[in-house]
């Protein structure tokens, strides 16, 4: 066997044996509200080091540089707007209502009821609302992407190019998203994500959406050339999918929110993936 070439087979497995060890310690220390649950989202990243350090292939391998930084507008905009859509379209066709203000202006303050703010939820003039809004927003996303690092160091940063260079882009995303998919299928049948729906959500659901979003994810690394907007990319998407998970109630069942969901990201993975077919991405890594 050319280990070499399989390198990825060897990570995918390493991966998924220690996230099924992992997962079991989260069965037992309280399924999704372990406190061990969002550790699970380093274990790619962490095995991804072990390889890149073992196997001696160097750490200039994954993009630690900034990048192209006009990235960072789609990284963040582009999930915003996915989210923002998906809840409008819910309410337009009546299958879902709004839970209530999100805040409401009054006689030059507002008055915010359904978010949480760092600098303070009680009634506040409108320059000072924004602020506090941008602000909070921005480190959500920060600290957001001090975890989501740790899936797209390993997913991106080491698996991405040795797949596409092997199955090319089609066949690489598809792989690359299944795979991506099926590691959270544990946490999923635990009630993470589709919790109504977990078996369905596990083997069919989320490994489609991962297909997607690892499309729009592989863009931006591949366009950037930077792990960080990666991460800030996929922060962004766990972010602001609050505003449909969260924000709007459903008068129907769940799936409707989650199809949908799921469906956008399709719409967005049609152009990424156009775009690196007209313009193939340069891989700057090497073997």
């Amino acid at each position: 066997m050319n280990t070499k070439k399989n390198n990825f087979i060897w990570f995918c497995v390493v991966v998924f044996a220690v996230s099924i060890l992992w997962d079991i310690l989260i069965l037992q220390t309280g399924r999704v509200e372990s406190p061990f649950f969002s550790f699970l989202m380093w274990i790619p990243g962490l095995t991804a080091v072990v390889f890149l350090i073992v196997r001696k292939e160097g750490f200039r391998k994954i993009g630690w540089g900034v990048g192209k930084w006009w990235v960072l507008a789609p990284a963040v905009l582009v999930p915003l707007s996915v989210s923002l859509a998906v809840a409008v379209l819910l309410v337009v066709l009546d299958l879902g209502a709004f839970v209530g203000r999100v805040f409401t202006f009054k006689e030059g303050m507002v008055e915010i009821a359904a978010i949480r703010l760092m600098l303070g939820n009680q009634a506040q003039s409108i320059p000072f609302f924004f602020l506090n809004f941008i602000l909070s927003h921005v480190f959500f996303l920060i600290a957001g992407s001090v975890l989501t690092l740790g899936e797209e160091l390993g997913w991106r940063g080491y698996l991405q190019e040795k797949i596409l260079r092997r199955f090319g882009l089609n066949g690489g995303f598809l792989l690359l998203g299944l795979i991506w998919g099926y590691w959270h299928a544990p946490v999923i049948l635990m009630g993470f994500n589709f919790p109504d729906h977990p078996v369905l959500g596990a083997l069919v659901l989320m490994p489609i959406g991962t297909v997607f979003l690892g499309i729009f994810m592989g863009w931006v690394y591949l366009r950037s050339r930077s792990i960080w907007i990666t991460a800030l990319a996929h922060a962004s998407g766990n972010l602001f999918s609050g505003i449909v998970f969260q924000l709007v109630d459903m008068k129907k069942s769940d799936l409707y929110q989650q199809i949908l969901w799921i469906g956008f990201w399709g719409l967005v993975a049609i152009p990424c993936l156009i775009s690196l077919h007209k313009r193939k991405p340069v891989f700057w890594q090497g073997e």
